[in-house]
């Protein structure tokens, strides 16, 4: 078998002002992969097609184009690590990961298996996610409410609130922050867990004394209290709080994660399917993660081909047993994005069921997803 082309589309997502407020938000790239024996494999990227289309034309079509799509792990080592004639630079981890998912999804359907049978079995195939709401920024703590009662009123069990301030919003509005989290905290029912991501936002003396405030009201984890280079600053924060303290999304390879443990010591990790590398970024985190008896919560707020492919991964773990974060802000209430797909693999009362369909489990409908392209 052999990869004969790799293309990719832009299709249109969520048109909200959550998605709205990063550049292309609303938008997002497809890419599959093509070869010579009729077998495809599908991924989703990130926002910016014409960087991937350069990186496509330039460098992964060259270099690809002509192999074997069966051997994902080696195909990682050669875009990660610039290994393999001709290549001397490596090529940027989300590009990385979205070829990546689209390998696996590809090598599941070539030997007839679902993803997480190729990675050593799934230890559940049931799996509770949890409902993440952004921009806390800009909304007042009434409307953040409203964004956790649509995820109660669908069943789910566990929620995160998010501020989106990022790392240069250095402590921009803690007061608010607290004021969001205290309203959805006091609506929900004290079984039903509630996290916090200040998204970076946050100095150490802040995110300590936040913390402590989260703490006395009860909180699940909170989440990126420090930017993601600050490892020293995050380990104090770890060791003055008695609550689960997370981060990890933003780390580009999962080489990194050794020494965010060994540095920072978080108590939750939470590589992104995409920053990482795709599925082998992921399964090479869970391997360190279990070996230091972490706890793993994977970053992939989005419906699609890429939460699904985080799920794969995530259902290996044996310990991996807290929920899988889930949002629709970027793509649309799920039921449109269920449309794209003709058997689609959607959550059901706060859970996921993966399939035991090879590869991914899903296939787009064609007339669909004609709807939607943009480019």
């Amino acid at each position: 078998m052999k990869i004969t082309d790799i293309k990719i589309n832009l299709i249109e997502g969520a048109n909200t002002k959550d998605a709205q407020q990063f550049v292309g938000g609303n938008s997002k790239v497809i890419l599959r992969i093509d070869t010579d024996e009729g077998i495809y494999g599908l991924s989703e990227g990130g926002r910016n097609y014409n960087l991937y289309k350069a990186y496509l034309d330039e460098v992964i079509k060259p270099l690809l184009i002509g192999i074997d799509p069966r051997d994902p792990k080696i195909i990682w080592e050669m875009l990660t690590h610039g290994t393999g004639a001709g290549l001397a630079t490596k090529v940027l981890p989300q590009v990385v990961g979205t070829i990546d998912v689209a390998l696996w999804d590809l090598a599941g359907k070539a030997a007839g298996l679902p993803v997480y049978q190729l990675l050593g079995g799934a230890a559940r195939t049931e799996i509770p996610l949890y409902w993440s709401r952004g921009s806390g920024w800009r909304k007042t703590p009434e409307e953040m409410l409203e964004d956790v009662k649509l995820g109660y009123e669908k069943g789910y069990k566990a929620f995160k609130i998010r501020m989106d301030w990022r790392s240069f919003r250095q402590d921009s509005d803690p007061k608010k922050d607290f004021s969001l989290f205290k309203k959805c905290r006091e609506f929900l029912p004290d079984d039903i867990d509630l996290s916090f991501d200040a998204n970076c936002g946050y100095s150490v003396p802040t995110a300590i004394e936040q913390g402590k405030r989260f703490q006395d009201l009860g909180i699940a984890h909170f989440e990126e209290p420090l930017p993601e280079y600050d490892y020293q600053g995050l380990r104090q924060v770890v060791d003055a709080l008695e609550c689960s303290v997370s981060t990890g999304e933003q780390e580009p390879n999962p080489y990194r994660f050794r020494d965010l443990m060994d540095i920072a010591n978080p108590d939750i990790l939470q590589p992104d399917i995409l920053n990482i590398g795709g599925i082998t970024g992921l399964v090479k985190v869970y391997e360190m993660a279990v070996a230091r008896n972490k706890i793993i919560m994977p970053h992939c707020p989005q419906a699609g081909l890429n939460l699904i492919g985080s799920l794969h991964a995530y259902s290996t773990v044996t310990n991996a047993v807290r929920p899988h974060e889930f949002s629709e802000e970027f793509t649309g209430p799920v039921e449109n994005v269920a449309k794209l797909f003709k058997e689609p693999i959607v959550p059901e009362n706060g859970k996921i069921v993966l399939s035991d369909r090879p590869g991914l489990g899903l296939e787009y409908d064609e007339n669909e997803l004609n709807k939607v392209i943009k480019i």
